[in-house]
């Protein structure tokens, strides 16, 4: 045993594909709690991508709209089994890596 293999601590790397998006998503928005995404604006009649970034107290947090369509799109590709078109969107929790359909 090498005296060394106690210096480096082991970084804990996510294993599955959505704690590996949570963890992009969580150094990309390092405020962020919760992503909740929907395929139509709240003022919008036609499909628009729709995201909202929310912090663990609730407070929405500003994402600039090409990024905010980017992190969108990672979400909904990485789900494609939720149903996005059937539903009013879903919360991505980027601490619990669990995507919930929107409370009304």
């Amino acid at each position: 045993m090498s005296p060394t293999t106690d210096c480096n601590p082991k970084v804990e790397i996510p294993s599955g594909p959505a704690e590996r998006l949570a963890a992009q998503l969580a150094s990309m928005l390092p405020e962020a709690a919760v992503v909740q995404v929907r395929l139509q604006g709240p003022r919008t009649l036609w499909p628009h991508l729709g995201l909202t970034v929310l912090s663990a107290g609730g407070r929405t947090l500003r994402v600039p709209r090409a990024k905010a369509l980017t992190i969108a799109r990672w979400i909904i590709r990485s789900f494609p089994h939720a149903r996005w078109a059937a539903s009013g969107g879903h919360t991505f929790d980027l601490r619990t890596a669990e995507l919930r359909g929107l409370e009304a």
